[in-house]
C-alpha cells in the first residue's frame, strides 16, 4: 500500500490518518494520506461546532487535500484558520461519458426533470411551484410540459400537496427512487436544479453528458459545471420568478435547448470525462511518492 485516499474529513480522512500513525509506529515505511473534501463535511458536519476541531485535523493533518470545486475550496478557507500542508487542489468530479450519453430519443412533449434526494436543501416544493409558475406562462402561448421529479426524501409530500394545489398535477409525475438514470435523462430536454447549496453539482454534469440543458441556481460549485448561456441558464437563488422565466425559455423553444444540450455533451467530454480527472489524481498521487516525506 502506497497511499491512503480518504473521501470526506469525517470519518474517513480521520480513520486513514489513524492508520498512517499505526503504520508509523509499527516502523513501515511513510503512508501518505490524500484526503478529498466534497461538501458537506465543510459546509453542515465541519461548520458543528462539536465537529470543527476534528475536520480541522483531518484537514491540516493530510498530506495533500482535494476539493472538488472552487467554490468549496473558498469555503473551506473561510470555514478554518489552518490548511493541508500543500494547500488545497482542485481536483473536480468526474462522469463516464459511454455510461451517460445522448440516447437519441426525445420525450413527447418539452419535458423537465429533476433527481435527488428530496432534502431541504435541494428545495423540490420550491421547484414543483417555478414549474406551475412555467406552465401558466407556455399556456400562454398555447405550449404544455412536463416536470419528472426522481428521487424521495422528507420534503416528497409538499411537493406534492403544491403540485396539487396549483394544478399541475397531471403535468408533474413522481417517479420514485430510479437507477437507469441515463435512460431517464437523455430524452429530457432541461435538468433541473434548484438547490440552495451545491458544492459542485454531479446530477447536472451527468445531465449534460446526456446532452441536456441544464436551468440551475448560482448556488456553490454549480456555475463552474454549468456555463451561463450555452450549456444552461442560471439564476440567483431566491429568484423565482427568474428560475420560471428559464424554464419558460427552454421549455418552449426545443431547438434551442437542443443546440445547449449539444453544447453540454461537449463540455461534459472535453471538461470532466473520467479518464481525464483520474489521471489528475494520478499525478497527484505520482507527486507524493515522488516526495521524500511530507508536503513542507
Amino acid at each position: 500500500l502506497d497511499i491512503l485516499h480518504a473521501h470526506y474529513a469525517l470519518p474517513h480522512a480521520v480513520s486513514a490518518l489513524q492508520v498512517r500513525a499505526a503504520a508509523a509506529e509499527a516502523g513501515l515505511p511513510p503512508l501518505p494520506v490524500v484526503t478529498t473534501l466534497h461538501g458537506t463535511d465543510i459546509t453542515l458536519v465541519g461548520n458543528d461546532p462539536s465537529y470543527a476541531p476534528l475536520t480541522q485535523y483531518a484537514i491540516s493533518a493530510s498530506n495533500a487535500v482535494t476539493a472538488v470545486s472552487e467554490d468549496l475550496k473558498r469555503r473551506t478557507a473561510a470555514n478554518f484558520e489552518g490548511r493541508a500542508p500543500c494547500g488545497i487542489e482542485v481536483i473536480t468530479n468526474f462522469v463516464d461519458v459511454d455510461e451517460f450519453c445522448p440516447s437519441g430519443e426525445a420525450a413527447e412533449r418539452p419535458t423537465a426533470i429533476h433527481v435527488s434526494n428530496f432534502r431541504r436543501v435541494k428545495r423540490v416544493p420550491w421547484l414543483v411551484e417555478a414549474f406551475a409558475m412555467a406552465l401558466e406562462e407556455l399556456a400562454s402561448r398555447g405550449l404544455e410540459a412536463d416536470l419528472v421529479l426522481v428521487g424521495d426524501g422528507p420534503q416528497h409530500g409538499e411537493a406534492r400537496r403544491i403540485a396539487r394545489e396549483r394544478g399541475s398535477c397531471d403535468r408533474v409525475t413522481f417517479l420514485g427512487l430510479r437507477d437507469a438514470l441515463p435512460e431517464l435523462l437523455s430524452p429530457a430536454d432541461v435538468f433541473c436544479v434548484a438547490s440552495t447549496q451545491e458544492s459542485f453539482g454531479l446530477s447536472a454534469l451527468e445531465s449534460m453528458a446526456c446532452g441536456t440543458a441544464v436551468v440551475g441556481t448560482l448556488a456553490g460549485g454549480l456555475p463552474e459545471v454549468v456555463e451561463h448561456g450555452a450549456t444552461g441558464l442560471l439564476s440567483e437563488v431566491e429568484d423565482q420568478e427568474t428560475y420560471a422565466a428559464h424554464l419558460v425559455e427552454l421549455l418552449g423553444d426545443r431547438a434551442r435547448t437542443s443546440a445547449m444540450g449539444l453544447a453540454a455533451r461537449e463540455r461534459a467530454q472535453t471538461r470532466f470525462e473520467r479518464r481525464k480527472v483520474v489521471g489528475e489524481y494520478e499525478s497527484l498521487y505520482q507527486r507524493i511518492l515522488d516526495a521524500t516525506g511530507p508536503c513542507p
